[in-house]
């Protein structure tokens, strides 16, 4: 039996994060330092959102 993971808005926020940090280098390093935070919290919520899951399966 297969099993498919809830939907979350995690990957949405870390390709945002990734964009604005790709933006930054052309523009402002404000934008390097905001896309590369809002990358880092979206990569952490993404991983504790599917560790939490992963241990709700084996309970």
């Amino acid at each position: 039996m297969t099993h498919e993971p809830a939907p979350t808005a995690w990957p949405a926020a870390l390709a945002l994060g990734v964009t604005l940090a790709a933006l930054g280098v052309a523009t402002s390093w404000l934008l390097i330092v905001a896309g590369a935070l809002l990358a880092v919290i979206a990569l952490a919520g993404w991983i504790v959102d599917m560790t939490r899951e992963q241990e709700a399966e084996h309970r």
